[in-house]
């Protein structure tokens, strides 16, 4: 009780104490002044914010202004730096960019060619739609709306972004091609090079005629012919890529022959030639008789390994088969007999076929010389008796030639020729023959026969010489073999004796009366 009667006492005397719901002047004035102030705040805010959105709106539209002023040139066409395959599509409006385009995809498209062509022909000429490249036009004008969206669609800030990426990284845009496909090429190429194809021919040996001075017809080799399609197609390819027009010549590869003319030369070649000299003083029946023989070995042939037989190809020296009668050699004399003349020829046949390098089976000399051929190189014959025979060992065919004809450099004197042909012999190779005389025989006393018939002399003191003694000789001959004129080896083929001949006479058998003066 003290405390509050002391705390009411502490109030100041001048205090007015307030009572909940009674009016207190003193504190209403100062009420009214702190409420004046904020509404002039207030004002001044809303004055200023709306000078602030008038001062906004005046610049946006400035800029707006600025930014309808910068994108008015390209309200119907395209926007700068926009190509399109190439072609630059800037100011265009969309029909012209369109047409534009299209027309530089049709003048693409018919802008290649390439003619195929061989010898002055033209088999075909190739375009990019037979190459199976088109364009899609629809995915064209896609490209194109795609490019004409640039600059035209969004805000303007978009659309003048739009075109300040533009300026900073051009737009680039391509059609797309089928690829260029090489189906029908390869279709036109298979019926070009069925024109082309042509198989080789080999040569051959078409005829052997022995009268002629070259006996063989050899039909000469044709070469084949193909063309080269992968190596056509890829250069074809290579130029309708690269846009190269023109024409492009097709030329065939040939294929050779297997077999060629000089092929067929080599398997008749000359192997060698046998040659004897007929005498001036051969009596016309010799020399019909030797025609004959050269007659019927003429043109003969002989498979490989086959025997030459003289007996068997000329036939029995008899008047039926059309010999005449002339001096022969029997037994060292010189006799009429019918044929004579023959051994000739088989000495000329003898002479070719060892020179031909020919396996010699039968041959025997004359029993003395002969004037024709040199010791120890002659070959004498006798029907059922004396044969020349030689065997064929040359691997291939052989073709013989004999004829009678003239010696070089004359008309008026003959000679016998034959000639084997066959196989070439390597080259620089020939085979010779070469006598050498062992030893010499004398001739021994003369011979004197009686002329009984007194057909030379009739008397005892008369005599007549019916032959010249000759000597002998043994010989002994070799087949050299030579390579490019160097003899490289020897061999040796016989060694014969021809008998020395002494003087032969006939005397007469009719005693002389004696007279005494």
């Amino acid at each position: 009780m003290n405390n509050q009667s002391t705390q009411k006492n502490s109030v100041p005397a001048n205090a007015q104490t307030f009572i909940p719901g009674t009016f207190r002047p003193d504190k209403r004035v100062r009420l009214r002044r702190q409420r004046k102030w904020p509404w002039i705040a207030a004002l001044v805010c809303v004055l200023a914010v709306v000078g602030v959105i008038a001062l906004n709106s005046a610049n946006e539209q400035k800029i707006e202004n600025i930014n309808n002023e910068t994108l008015a040139p390209y309200a119907n066409v395209y926007l700068p730096n926009i190509t399109l395959d190439g072609l630059t599509l800037s100011g265009m409006t969309r029909q012209e960019a369109e047409d534009a385009v299209m027309n530089q995809i049709s003048a693409r498209q018919g802008g290649w060619s390439l003619a195929l062509t061989s010898n002055g022909h033209t088999f075909t000429t190739l375009d990019y739609a037979l190459m199976g490249i088109t364009t899609d036009t629809s995915q064209v004008r896609s490209l194109l709306d795609t490019a004409y969206s640039y600059g035209h669609t969004g805000t303007v800030e978009e659309r003048l972004q739009a075109v300040e990426q533009l300026t900073e990284k051009p737009l680039h845009l391509y059609s797309s091609q089928s690829d260029m496909t090489d189906a029908n090429l390869n279709s036109i190429l298979s019926q070009i090079a069925a024109y082309f194809r042509q198989a080789p021919k080999d040569a051959y040996l078409a005829g052997f005629d022995p009268d002629q001075s070259d006996p063989f017809i050899i039909a000469p080799e044709t070469n084949g012919a193909e063309l080269d399609v992968e190596s056509a197609r890829e250069e074809i390819m290579r130029r309708a890529s690269a846009g190269e027009s023109g024409s492009y010549e097709l030329t065939p590869d040939p294929i050779p022959a297997n077999i060629t003319a000089a092929d067929v030369r080599k398997q008749v070649t000359l192997l060698a030639t046998g040659t004897t000299k007929i005498a001036t003083t051969s009596p016309e029946g010799r020399n019909s008789n030797i025609a004959l023989a050269m007659e019927k070995i003429n043109g003969k042939t002989l498979n490989p390994g086959e025997t030459f037989s003289f007996n068997s190809v000329v036939g029995k020296r008899t008047e039926e088969n059309g010999f005449v009668e002339a001096i022969e050699y029997v037994y060292g004399v010189e006799k009429p007999g019918i044929g004579g003349g023959v051994c000739q020829v088989s000495t000329t046949v003898y002479l070719a076929a060892v020179r031909a390098n020919m396996d010699i089976q039968q041959r025997s000399p004359h029993s003395m010389r002969v004037s024709y051929t040199d010791l120890g190189q002659d070959a004498t014959v006798s029907s059922g008796r004396l044969d020349l025979s030689f065997k064929n060992s040359s691997g291939g065919r052989i073709y013989i030639t004999a004829h009678v004809e003239n010696q070089p450099k004359t008309t008026k004197r003959w000679q016998c020729t034959v000639n084997i042909y066959g196989p070439a012999m390597a080259d620089g190779e020939r085979y010779e023959l070469r006598s050498e005389v062992d030893d010499v025989l004398l001739p021994g006393d003369p011979i004197l026969l009686k002329d009984t018939e007194g057909q030379y002399v009739e008397y005892e003191d008369e005599m007549f010489q019916y032959q010249t003694g000759r000597e002998g000789y043994v010989i002994t001959t070799y087949l050299d073999r030579y390579l490019d004129g160097q003899v490289v080896s020897s061999r040796k083929l016989s060694t014969d004796t021809y008998k020395a001949i002494s003087d032969g006479y006939y005397v007469g058998v009719t005693p002389r009366d004696e007279f005494y003066y």
